[in-house]
């Protein structure tokens, strides 16, 4: 994750193969090269963009984007990595999703919490619907893999999740 300065506003950002998540929101992304200068294709909207050259690519440098020099200046590694944003990107939640919980139901797919749908203390039965999530424009259901009673629901609405992240524990 990097924090990036352009045009006196700072985002949050980091760039994932062919998806560029900002301030938590993912933007699929594609580069062109058009000799000399590069047009990006982001959320459907289209940028000329002219980078300086690759040796004298670095925090403080000059990006033109539709012929407007801006400076960009960046803290931290904006490529590889985790997509997944920070606890504060996603709202601040104070138990961010973690990965091999003892009880705890995973994202199959990275994604965004559309609702979750129980409580701590809930019961639930097998195949019972505890939440919805968003991936690839489609609704997916994560189910209670078995009885028992919730214990934490780490996401709330909204939240984005990588693949693996433990939503809820339940015992």
């Amino acid at each position: 994750m990097a924090k990036v300065t352009i045009g006196g506003r700072t985002y949050e950002v980091m760039v994932h193969g062919n998806v560029v998540v900002v301030d938590g929101h993912e933007f699929p992304v594609k580069v062109r090269d058009d000799f000399g200068y590069h047009t990006v294709s982001a959320g459907g909207v289209q940028y000329r963009v002219a980078l300086p050259p690759e040796g004298a690519r670095n925090s403080g440098m000059t990006v033109e984007v539709d012929h407007r020099p801006m400076v960009m200046e960046y803290d931290g590694a904006l490529g590889a990595g985790s997509a997944r944003p920070k606890a504060a990107a996603r709202g601040g939640a104070s138990r961010a999703p973690r990965a091999g919980v003892t009880g705890g139901v995973a994202a199959q797919i990275a994604g965004r919490v559309i609702t979750v749908r129980v409580k701590v203390g809930d019961a639930v039965k097998a195949g019972d619907v505890m939440l919805l999530l968003e991936a690839m424009k489609m609704e997916n259901e994560i189910k209670a893999p078995a009885d028992g009673t919730v214990k934490e629901v780490l996401v709330k609405d909204g939240d984005r999740v990588s693949e693996g992240d433990t939503l809820i524990v339940i015992e």
